[in-house]
């Protein structure tokens, strides 16, 4: 078809309600002629313009009897309406979107309404984040500060490993109610190491009568005179001792924490309000196995008694052992039980059964591991906010929230395979020796133990 007569075609199409019968004949032949060339028209297309004719055979109703006859001829020579005839641009883009649709029906509302609902809930779990995470911190500071603030920490050297690991020393004073920290020693003295690739903590404790040299002491000392020496030295207790280690065990220590009897309470209770579930375990007691094992109640003298306290005689208290003399001792059975804070730090330094101090190590241990299983737990660590904001508080510790809050909490859940213990010095591998003020002590292979313990806690 030549120019001129789609140009003709485009002028009555346009003017389609004012044409005389003629013309509207005229268009019509016209448009028949134009589908039907072949530059235009394919067999692909035939089947999306065919309903056209059943589609608009009414629009010249108004029109007299001989004019519909003709409109209706028209039509069915056409297979086309004149009141919807697109143009040649229209309909292949018409013809365009049909296929596209065709090919993808996927892209259609469907995949919006679905985008939709995606986004919808990533917004209420990105929601529920925030409000926890408020609820969280609400709930941490006020334990905080519901315990007076934070305990002000010591001045401390942090050394770090070469491989990024993390070590924390952790000490346990005996400083008793009334005993200012000079003249406290550590019943505890261990070290947490963290190392994200072995999915495991390990936890190595060094027990308190073992021989060392202290940094600025001449001769022997216990290893728990560190902290004692330090704290008459301007505070620096917790200091001394990461020396300490680092002299005679090649130990780095990044960061530290100090707990005392009353705060070693005070946190059981806030983080574990209906007692903490445990196994108490004991060796004979002057070789006797005994049903319940009388255990030193150091806090009765501040607190009062509690209905599992006895006071035993110097004698009755001889007969089992101690040689300090009678008082308020706190009968705790063996077994699994639920103890509160109180008694878990009796039972946590108590030494006076056959196995003596290594006895108590392995206790220790127990209880910090049974501590770390039950905050794996999510619960405890949101539904307790307020216990870890008192736990924060009353803890002496350079450790900054966002070491606990990031890298601490994913050692505690990455740890897979648990916490390895170990002791140094292994039960009887030492021999018995006097420290530089005449008391009994460890003396202990220290070449195999830096070694032992450089492999257990990195350098």
């Amino acid at each position: 078809m030549n120019d001129k007569k789609y140009k003709r075609l485009e002028y009555l199409r346009h003017n389609i309600d004012y044409l005389t019968i003629r013309e509207r004949q005229e268009y019509y032949e016209l448009l028949n002629e134009f589908t039907s060339h072949e530059s235009y028209y394919n067999p692909e297309e035939a089947e999306e313009y065919s309903g056209y004719e059943a589609q608009t055979n009414d629009y010249d109703n108004g029109y007299s009897d001989e004019g519909a006859q003709h409109s209706s001829a028209s039509n069915r020579r056409s297979g086309r309406s004149s009141s919807i005839s697109p143009t040649l641009n229209e309909r292949r883009k018409n013809v365009k979107k049909d296929k596209d649709s065709k090919k993808s029906p996927k892209l259609g509302k469907n995949g919006k309404k679905k985008r939709h609902w995606l986004r919808r809930i990533l917004s209420v779990i990105i929601l529920i984040i925030v409000v926890m995470a408020g609820f969280f911190i609400y709930g941490y500071s006020r334990g905080v500060k519901h315990e007076g603030g934070v305990a002000k920490p010591e001045t401390f050297t942090s050394l770090k490993n070469s491989d990024g690991s993390v070590n924390i020393l952790l000490l346990g004073a005996d400083k008793r109610p009334g005993q200012s920290s000079d003249v406290a020693h550590t019943d505890t003295i261990m070290v947490l190491h963290m190392n994200a690739k072995d999915h495991q903590m390990r936890l190595v404790s060094f027990m308190r009568d073992t021989l060392v040299n202290v940094p600025g002491v001449s001769g022997s000392s216990k290893i728990n005179s560190a902290f004692t020496v330090g704290e008459q030295e301007n505070r620096q207790g917790v200091n001394l001792m990461s020396e300490t280690l680092k002299e005679n065990f090649g130990v780095n220590c990044q960061y530290y924490a100090v707990v005392d009897f009353s705060s070693f309470a005070t946190i059981i209770d806030s983080l574990f309000p209906t007692g903490l579930k445990i196994d108490a375990k004991f060796s004979t007691v002057n070789g006797q196995k005994l049903s319940a094992v009388p255990v030193p109640d150091d806090l009765s003298e501040t607190e009062g008694k509690t209905s599992t306290d006895k006071v035993l005689t110097a004698d009755e208290a001889a007969a089992l052992g101690y040689p300090d003399g009678g008082g308020t001792f706190m009968m705790i059975k063996p077994g699994v039980q639920k103890m509160d804070g109180r008694t878990l730090l009796n039972y946590a330094r108590f030494r006076h059964d056959d196995e003596g101090d290594f006895g108590r190590v392995k206790r220790q241990q127990q209880v910090l591991e049974t501590v770390m299983s039950k905050m794996k737990n999510p619960l405890t660590l949101f539904t307790g906010s307020s216990a870890l904001g008192t736990t924060r508080a009353v803890t002496m510790t350079n450790i900054p929230n966002s070491f606990l809050l990031t890298s601490g909490l994913k050692s505690l859940f990455d740890m897979k395979n648990g916490i390895k213990s170990t002791t140094i010095p292994n039960n009887n591998d030492w021999q018995n020796a006097y420290d530089r003020y005449g008391g009994l002590g460890l003396s202990i292979d220290m070449v195999k133990y830096k070694a032992e313990a450089e492999k257990l806690l990195g350098q």
